[in-house]
């Protein structure tokens, strides 16, 4: 009682005033005058509690902020018509209310509780998220009050206190995640530092793709190697995965080769500088990106030169360029066999969207460029102009020219135009594409002019 009434007692170094003084500045029509004894710490508490109902907005605000007011004050602030002056209450309350419970025996000690859960309950969103802001570090926050904000519906409510709150255990985490409303709740919670396994598989058992993307950009949380093997056989539709699964302090034995399957250049040569990964996995890894290299799909990686003096050099001589043009003409005889079976398949009438899709589940993207070229009647070259430029657009009138169906271009966007799965151009109305005809034959157009000007 006495520790939590010491709030009265000022701090703060203040020109005493008399009782009559007090009372002569209360009845002040100057609301600065007002509200300048309205923020001292030794004014009498009834002169505070008559402050509490000043007609001025800005006075009575100053009473909500002040620890001198009375908590019958407090109590009477927490119906004010202005938002503001219950937003300086909330903070204020919720800075006391360390060891608060539901049941306390002390009468002014309940008062301040039964005022903090009504705020907590606030019609004003901002009132709410003061008390959420300030509580979320307290470790003996007031339970039910944690759990009320924990399932607000706003998550500038909810989210401080999923996302720190010592309070909440796992089992309330795991309940609150059962029951989430799209509201955000799970990006919260795989933010928090050390997520247990059982919030980790639950988090990535749901079908929010940016709470994934935070729990595996979340060192501290603890994922098991088969949840991480899951997740990273559905990252290939969720390019915001990538770089947070190659920069995870531990990864599974196998996945450093699934993931040099789909992942960006760049993120490849995470992966390679990864001191964790052993002899063999570095081989997997290499051995998969040069397999991608050959279908086009990424530029061909400089080889060091064996002759330092050669470095120097700023230009290239004669016998270098010839060098190049022969291992750009290996390249493209690397091409050929993909190219030879997708002629030999369509002229068999065998080449279909069924194998095509095939190509695309196994992440040959050798063969699926192919039979994107073959079926549309375009040159290879052309569809690589198409795929690397990772237009939506270019990529569907492609599709559409090679006469596959409207859905098949959907994975076809994400697969080998490494278009982010929420650009994707989506079939309408059951399985119609999402262009015009007009419009896809100018994509295609525009393209093949590309081609052609690049090849002049």
């Amino acid at each position: 009682m006495k520790g939590f009434l010491q709030r009265v007692f000022t701090k703060r170094r203040e020109t005493p005033i008399t009782y009559d003084e007090a009372k002569q500045m209360a009845a002040s029509p100057d609301a600065d005058v007002r509200g300048t004894l309205a923020q001292r710490h030794d004014t009498r508490p009834e002169i505070l509690y008559f402050l509490a109902n000043d007609t001025d907005s800005s006075v009575r605000r100053h009473i909500a902020a002040n620890e001198a007011t009375p908590v019958q004050a407090d109590v009477l602030l927490t119906d004010d018509t202005d938002d503001s002056v219950r937003g300086s209450l909330a903070e204020k309350i919720a800075h006391l209310s360390a060891g608060l419970t539901p049941n306390e025996s002390d009468k002014l000690r309940r008062m301040t509780y039964e005022a903090l859960d009504k705020l907590a309950r606030d019609q004003a969103v901002h009132v709410r998220q003061v008390i959420s802001q300030t509580l979320k570090d307290i470790a003996d926050a007031p339970q039910p009050i944690i759990q009320q904000l924990a399932r607000d519906t706003e998550s500038v409510v909810c989210g401080p206190i999923l996302q720190y709150s010592p309070v909440l255990s796992e089992e309330d985490l795991l309940e609150i995640i059962e029951g989430s409303s799209g509201r955000g709740a799970l990006s919260f919670v795989s933010r928090r530092r050390n997520v247990g396994e059982k919030l980790a598989d639950a988090i990535a058992a749901s079908s929010d793709k940016d709470a994934i993307s935070h729990l595996l950009g979340n060192k501290s949380a603890q994922i098991r190697e088969e949840t991480l093997d899951q997740l990273i056989d559905r990252a290939p539709d969720y390019p915001e995965w990538h770089q947070p699964l190659v920069e995870r302090p531990k990864l599974p034995p196998s996945a450093a080769g699934k993931l040099a399957r789909f992942v960006a250049d760049n993120l490849i040569s995470v992966l390679e500088k990864r001191k964790d990964l052993k002899k063999d996995q570095l081989d997997a890894v290499r051995e998969v990106v040069q397999r991608r290299i050959a279908s086009g799909e990424f530029e061909k990686r400089e080889t060091p030169e064996p002759d330092p003096k050669k470095k120097a050099k700023k230009g290239a001589s004669p016998d270098e360029a010839k060098g190049k043009e022969a291992a750009t003409g290996n390249a493209e005889e690397e091409e050929e066999p993909a190219y030879d079976k997708a002629i030999a398949m369509h002229a068999k009438k065998k080449l279909t969207d069924t194998e095509v899709a095939k190509a695309l589940a196994a992440n040959d993207v050798k063969f699926a460029r192919a039979a994107l070229s073959v079926l549309a009647g375009i040159p290879p070259e052309a569809v690589t102009k198409v795929l690397n430029t990772h237009s939506a657009k270019g990529v569907v009138a492609l599709t559409w020219k090679a006469g596959l169906p409207a859905d098949l271009a959907v994975k076809i966007q994400v697969k080998l135009g490494h278009v982010p799965p929420s650009q994707t151009l989506n079939p309408r109305g059951g399985n119609q594409y999402p262009l015009s005809e007009e419009d896809m034959n100018w994509q295609l157009e525009f393209f093949t002019g590309m081609t052609v000007t690049g090849q002049g």
